[in-house]
């Protein structure tokens, strides 16, 4: 029997990624995997207004930062969220948010700047360590986000492979079909489910196989989201399936053991579809909060799973 921790959906949060690595021996894990999206989608500028004071817009809110004390703690809060921040003079201020060539430059350097920390992290971490850890983008991650994994000393790149995790065969897809926000890695239906299906015909057996996708099968308890409005305002009671009928197909065709499954924040939880056992650990990343799911797998059978928060 082998242990499998699986996360997915931190965008960012340097806290639940710190979460996770520390979970391991806490779990006592014989294999991590954490699914994309890695990336987070917002930039902080702290203003200068002083040598000791600075100002910023923080979750809605304007912030007077008066100490380096409080500095430290509003930095901690914007990395724990899965934002950035950077020092930045009123004037460079000025000259960087009427640019929108820099600010895109800037954000891009920020974000590779803790993907390889995370990455850096993690190989120590591992060193000397029984278990191993798998990682994979998702579909709001750039594709230099796949150079970085795979130049990585321990951390080992799952996506578009087929790797043997103890004799289950676990595949991976870090993209999605089509969103309103236009992200890296999204494709028409018909060219995803031709992508998944290439990926499928690589395993061998399918009985004890793990299909571990980013975006969940289409029609199923783990893909409800809130409905959006024309200006992307999210409903407050009306929900929509928003998962892949790619992903569907695929699992209800080849009905693989296990089904690992992020992409929509909202819908944790477990199903059966036909003998595939389907989970989505949701995400509060931005709470700081890691939700995961610890996996009992034997050679032919999913023994028991739980999930986890904290």
């Amino acid at each position: 029997m082998i242990r499998l921790f699986f996360v997915t959906d931190i965008h960012g949060s340097n806290v639940c990624y710190r979460k996770f690595l520390n979970a391991l021996p806490i779990y006592e894990v014989d294999v991590a995997v954490l699914l994309g999206d890695l990336t987070g989608k917002v930039l902080v500028p702290l203003v200068e207004r002083s040598t000791s004071s600075w100002e910023c817009t923080l979750m809605g809110q304007h912030v007077d930062i008066e100490t380096e004390e409080q500095l430290g703690k509003v930095k901690k809060t914007i990395e724990s969220a899965g934002y950035y921040w950077t020092h930045l003079s009123r004037d460079e201020f000025e000259a960087t948010r009427s640019d929108p060539t820099k600010i895109d430059a800037l954000f891009q350097e920020l974000v590779l700047k803790r993907v390889q920390e995370w990455l850096d992290l993690a190989d120590e971490r591992l060193a000397g360590k029984p278990f191993q850890m798998f990682m994979s983008p998702g579909n709001d991650d750039w594709p230099v986000i796949d150079e970085m994994i795979d130049a990585a000393e321990l951390v080992h790149p799952c996506d578009g492979r087929n790797v043997d995790l103890d004799g289950h065969e676990m595949i991976t897809c870090s993209w999605s079909n089509p969103t309103p926000w236009q992200t890296p890695r999204e494709l028409p239906e018909e060219e995803l489910e031709a992508k998944l299906e290439e990926l499928c015909a690589t395993v061998k057996n399918n009985e004890t196989a793990i299909y571990n996708f980013h975006v969940p099968p289409y029609g199923y308890a783990l893909d409800l989201c809130p409905k959006l409005s024309k200006d992307l305002t999210m409903s407050a009671e009306e929900k929509i399936h928003a998962g892949s009928l790619g992903a569907k197909h695929m699992v209800e065709k080849y009905q693989p053991l296990l089904g690992l499954f992020g992409h929509i924040h909202e819908s944790r939880g477990a199903q059966k579809a036909g003998r595939t056992l389907l989970i989505n650990p949701g995400s509060e990343y931005s709470e700081g909060i890691l939700k995961g799911v610890v996996i009992m797998l034997d050679k032919k059978k999913v023994k028991d799973f739980v999930f986890t928060s904290g």
